[in-house]
């Protein structure tokens, strides 16, 4: 019977992955460890194939009834997808649970970025001179991968809240009329059965002596219309979240026929994605209805796939956890396309360097406010009402003072109009700060974003080196003078600051606020979570130590 073992490269640890998984020590697979595949007793092993979030894993030479492969978690943390493929058998898929260094971004913080991106995005697009709402229908484009991956997550969420709700939810007295026979009303009023004599047909009493109040004279409805009150869980919540259940299982449905579709300009592993993808969506639209399908969804009325913001969202934490859910799906389902959000899990790193300097101009907006940004180039949108953020090197006029330039290139300075770029090779930098109010351009701010942590921090030292010495404008005589006045790294470590950097060690001493300001060179924490106002906080620290 064929087998799929795990084991731990420094270790040696081994445990089964497949079939019937067993379940490792907490910590044993970890984002910074190297681990190996290995098949066991399955015919033609060497033709055997095996995927982690749909990229195939380097295969090493084995038996010939043995598969090896290996395989590094890389930047991340959380539940990646495994595909193991055999000749001739139907691929087998299951799930592995990577734990985070302590200190670095996790699964979660990989949401937070995608949905802080998109924040962003329409809090920027509210700022521009565009002036129409953006879709959120499927058209014909499939969704980026990261947009995907955060809606995959949410609804995880989702199925927690909503068992919470079926649990306990809440309920309403609610008024209503019933009709019943005479001699089943046992609990009429007297103003009941005045009012029933209006309507329906009047029997006279046959039993001598009468049983009837003198007042009814011997008649007595033949029916009464008894008013009474029942517990109902028919609320106008529950209507609108059982709608918005609904209609997010429609849009995974939608979007898996679009990526079902063949795309012949596709190489084959982005179809071989897009198909994965394609499973993944029509699973997760089938569990929405089946959210759907329970009570108290169930038992309520139609209403507009659309939350009010009632006393109960307000009050009560699970309905309060489902409309913020509810808020982060709409982001999910929203037409934003972009290069960078086309990305799975594993390269977390590249979408962190793009939240970094989406952060930073939602900052630097906040502090000259509306109407001072021009984002003409970073966001555009089409005939659909879809919106796409700019893949290239973009730059954004913030206020009068600084243009923030993202992948923007530094070709070497004597080919550049302006005589200012690179002496040696052409460079990109992630973010650069270039001030629009000094004329010889020499307090440039670079911004290198590095997905790292701990010593690797010193490894990314060379980038920012390299962009203060390697960046000149050309001066008379044909002399050339440094344009960069600052270059920092920006990194989620988050580090603790000893009295004096000389006495703390590195990379510790990038953060100390003294060198920071005596060098003009550091590092920056900036982590998914952070609020605006501490952005704004770390913004004036980068601008304010580079003029010192």
């Amino acid at each position: 019977m064929p087998v799929l073992l795990i084991s731990n490269e420094r270790t040696g640890a081994t445990w089964r992955v497949w079939p019937e998984p067993e379940v490792p020590d907490a910590g044993a697979i970890h984002e910074t460890g190297t681990y190996l595949f290995e098949l066991r007793g399955a015919s033609q092993a060497n033709a055997a194939e095996l995927l982690i979030d749909d990229r195939p894993l380097e295969a090493l030479r084995a038996q010939a009834d043995a598969a090896r492969w290996r395989w590094s978690p890389g930047f991340h943390a959380g539940t990646v997808d495994a595909e193991l493929r055999m000749p001739g058998q139907p691929a087998r898929h299951f799930e592995i649970e990577t734990d985070p260094d302590i200190r670095k971004m996790t699964r979660g913080d990989f949401d937070v970025m995608v949905r802080e991106i998109l924040e962003d995005t329409f809090a920027l697009f509210a700022l521009s001179g565009f002036r129409r709402s953006v879709a959120r229908g499927t058209g014909r484009r499939p969704p980026p991968v990261a947009r995907l991956e955060f809606l995959r997550s949410r609804i995880d969420a989702l199925e927690q809240v909503v068992a919470t709700i079926a649990r306990r939810p809440r309920h309403m007295l609610r008024a209503e009329e019933a009709k019943l026979p005479y001699y089943a009303a046992v609990h009429a009023t007297g103003p009941d059965i005045l009012k029933s004599f209006r309507t329906g047909r009047v029997r006279a009493e046959q039993w001598k002596p009468s049983r009837l109040p003198a007042s009814l004279k011997g008649f007595l409805p033949a029916h009464l219309r008894v008013r009474r009150r029942r517990s109902s869980v028919d609320l106008p919540e529950h209507r609108q979240m059982a709608a918005c259940l609904r209609m997010w299982g429609s849009w995974l449905s939608a979007v898996a026929d679009i990526l079902a579709a063949s795309d012949a300009s596709a190489d084959s592993v982005r179809r071989t994605s897009r198909a994965a993808w394609a499973l993944r969506c029509l699973r997760l639209a089938r569990r929405l209805a089946a959210m759907a399908r329970r009570s108290p969804f169930s038992d309520v009325g139609e209403a507009q796939p659309r939350l009010l913001l009632s006393a109960l969202f307000r009050n009560d934490p699970a309905y309060r956890r489902f409309f913020r859910l509810w808020q982060d799906m709409n982001l999910g389902i929203a037409s934003v396309f972009g290069e960078f959000l086309d990305m799975p899990l594993a390269r977390t790193f590249e979408l962190y360097e793009l939240w970094c300097f989406m952060r930073l101009v939602r900052a630097a907006s906040e502090d000259c406010g509306a109407g001072e940004v021009a984002i003409g180039d970073l966001l555009s949108t089409d005939a659909t009402g879809g919106l796409t953020i700019a893949a290239g090197a973009v730059t954004v006029q913030v206020g009068d003072g600084w243009k923030f330039c993202f992948k923007k290139r530094y070709r070497e300075f004597w080919i550049e109009p302006a005589g200012r770029g690179s002496f040696s090779r052409e460079m990109t930098p992630d973010i650069a700060l270039e001030p629009t109010f000094d004329a010889s351009g020499d307090r440039i701010i670079v911004l290198d974003a590095k997905y790292r942590i701990d010593a690797r921090l010193n490894e990314a030292l060379n980038s920012i080196h390299t962009y203060r010495d390697a960046l000149v404008h050309k001066i008379a005589d044909g002399a050339t003078s440094g344009i960069v006045g600052a270059a920092y790294l920006i990194t989620p470590h988050i580090q603790e600051i000893a009295n004096v950097y000389q006495a703390t060690p590195m990379p510790a001493r990038l953060f100390h606020p003294e060198y920071r300001r005596s060098f003009r060179f550091g590092a920056i924490s900036l982590r998914p979570g952070m609020t605006v106002a501490e952005l704004r906080a770390a913004l004036r620290m980068i601008t304010v130590d580079s003029a010192t």
